[in-house]
């Protein structure tokens, strides 16, 4: 029996899980690293380049 809970709850949990957004575009912004720079989304993505976006933070 406990196999069959875990079962099921696994299957509930990898089927319900929803890690990334319904958007289909991404929204311009522009941010400032910690040296004092800025960048823009839209002039990174135009330059051909890819962008990883990190918003993880230690204070």
């Amino acid at each position: 029996m406990r196999k069959l809970t875990l079962l099921v709850a696994l299957f509930f949990a990898t089927t319900l899980a929803f890690s990334q957004t319904p958007l289909t575009q991404a929204v311009d912004f522009t941010a400032t690293d910690v040296n004092g720079e800025e960048f823009n989304l839209f002039e990174i993505l135009d330059g051909g380049q890819y962008v990883c976006i990190d918003f993880w933070y230690i204070n």
